[in-house]
């Protein structure tokens, strides 16, 4: 079997642009599409406001890796979120999609104008996955994911992870 030069280009740009997120999470702005035709967004351990600002000082347990495609058809987005949870099988997590831009002072951890949610609970060896839609509401440019697992002590929630960038719509 021969290949040519642009199916080996196809077959190593996806191998090269996974490799340059995974050292420096800003190019993944550059690379824009998913396998599926969405938007590749990895998710990491930074809390924000529902502005998107960092939260420098929130921290949490950092047990899984997780990632979203974010795909918007017609007037409506959808968010394919799939999470791998290294220590506690069981696990509930709170899925949110946020719609920006937004105020900081708007709330965005229930369902809303502009926000969506979704439960996504881990099996027995720590997968999970779960979809998030919402239709989308005038002026918004982009959304991002919030993914969290609850406190039972604290209004901070014990392990979250929120979206790199936010995905353009």
């Amino acid at each position: 079997m021969s290949l040519t030069v642009s199916s080996l280009l196809l077959r190593t740009i996806p191998v090269v642009l996974a490799a340059a997120t995974a050292l420096n999470p800003a190019v993944a702005a550059a690379a824009p599409t998913g396998t599926s035709g969405g938007t590749l967004v990895p998710l990491r351990s930074i809390l924000r406001s529902c502005d998107y600002s960092a939260i420098p000082t929130g921290t949490s347990t950092n047990n899984a890796t997780v990632s979203a495609v974010i795909r918007a058809t017609g007037g409506g987005v959808a968010a394919d979120v799939q999470l791998s949870e290294t220590s506690s099988p069981g696990t509930h997590f709170d899925v949110i999609l946020i719609q920006a831009p937004r105020a900081s002072t708007l709330p965005c951890t229930s369902a809303g104008p502009g926000v969506a949610v979704a439960g996504l609970d881990t099996d027995g060896v720590g997968q999970g996955a779960a979809t998030v839609r919402d239709s989308i509401h005038s002026g918004t440019t982009g959304v991002w994911l919030f993914v969290r697992r609850a406190s039972p002590y604290s209004q901070t929630p014990a392990e979250f992870y929120t979206s790199d960038f936010v995905a353009p719509v």
